[in-house]
């Protein structure tokens, strides 16, 4: 659920990312920082979450390098106000966020820490707040 008991919506992530261990501690960490979190292990296990979710996503953070989502986001085009960090180890993907337009689309490098991972986040929902702070 997004909604909390005061009524505020929360941050919803969708979380993309076919290594288990990676993807349940940042779910967790993610979770205890107060994001609604949807892990998905692929690319079509993240487009069903998708399309399953009535409420908006708010970011997509997804590993480069998963087998069936290398270069392809197609869950942008279904949802164009949801951002995204792309999160991988290989320096390439670095460039792949110059697709998408400015503003939406951020790279964290991996080995990454779920502080440096929020801290993306917000910037990336908050691009003026955060550079101006």
């Amino acid at each position: 659920m997004t909604i909390t008991a005061a009524g505020a919506r929360k941050t919803t992530i969708l979380l993309a990312d076919d290594e288990s261990a990676i993807a349940l501690l940042l779910e967790m960490d993610l979770t205890r920082r107060g994001y609604c979190v949807l892990k998905a292990h692929s690319a079509s296990e993240a487009a069903q979450k998708s399309a399953d979710c009535p409420t908006p996503i708010d970011v997509l953070v997804a590993d480069w390098n998963m087998p069936d989502i290398k270069g392809d986001h197609q869950l942008l085009k279904q949802r164009p106000e949801m951002k995204l960090v792309l999160m991988s180890g290989h320096p390439a993907a670095a460039e792949a966020i110059n697709d998408f337009p400015k503003n939406q689309a951020a790279f964290i490098a991996k080995p990454l820490t779920p502080s440096k991972l929020d801290s993306m986040i917000k910037e990336i929902l908050n691009p003026s707040r955060t550079r101006a702070a």
